[in-house]
């Protein structure tokens, strides 16, 4: 599968459950010193938005799954 990240470019995602992990951990790191504030800003907003695509991804699939089984 692939998503697009907030530069346009599209990235392929082979596995979802590790992307989620990696994404959620990006999110959360920052650099210290406020010399790195104006770099840590779009660096967290950038991995959010990755993030929560993902996400939607793993809920869409996971409800797929669940109709499928109900069939």
């Amino acid at each position: 599968m692939k998503i697009t990240d907030l530069n346009g470019i599209e990235i392929e995602v082979t596995d979802l459950s590790l992307a989620i992990m990696q994404a959620d951990d990006y999110r959360h790191y920052q650099l210290s010193g406020s010399a790195n504030t104006d770099y840590n800003h779009p660096q967290q907003v950038y991995w959010e938005d990755i993030y929560l695509k993902l996400i939607i991804i793993a809920e869409q699939s996971e409800r797929g799954a669940d109709e499928q089984s109900k069939i």
